[in-house]
């Protein structure tokens, strides 16, 4: 009986183990790699927040203040789910970089990196960030994970 529970949890160990970097957060490349390939770069003021527990998401609304890369206009409505971590949820490791549904609030400038067309947004691997303040330039670039 001692023999198949050292088997036992040998095979746990072993499952745990080969599963962990499936679960891991990303490097950093692959962020910069989102960047680059993201058929969207915009600057979002937000006009508003509705929290989606349920969905793990909290939607933005808001309006396209500048456009650095795709075919979005400023002045232009967007709609897009951000990934939210809500009181209660067990934090998972991986490659998701969650808000705290209070981290957005409207008014705020957001800069992010799109997938998808301006009338069907997704944030291309978590690269969505809060910024001071819109600007002329960018604040979140290609080549450093930063955003200034």
């Amino acid at each position: 009986m001692e023999f198949r529970r050292f088997v036992a949890a040998g095979g746990l160990v072993v499952g745990l183990v080969g599963a962990w970097p499936a679960s891991a957060v990303l490097p950093p490349q692959a962020y910069l790699q989102a960047r680059r390939e993201a058929a969207l770069h915009l600057q979002v003021k937000v006009q508003k927040v509705r929290l989606r527990p349920s969905a793990e998401a909290c939607l933005i609304e808001g309006r396209v203040l500048r456009a650095f890369r795709g075919d979005a206009r400023p002045g232009a409505r967007i709609i897009f789910d951000a990934p939210c971590r809500f009181p209660g949820a067990v934090p998972m490791p991986g490659p998701v970089l969650w808000f705290q549904p209070d981290d957005l609030k409207k008014g705020q400038v957001l800069e992010g990196f799109f997938d998808g067309t301006p009338t069907t947004p997704a944030i291309a691997r978590s690269q969505l960030f809060v910024v001071a303040s819109e600007t002329d330039a960018p604040r979140c670039g290609t080549e450093d994970y930063a955003c200034q």
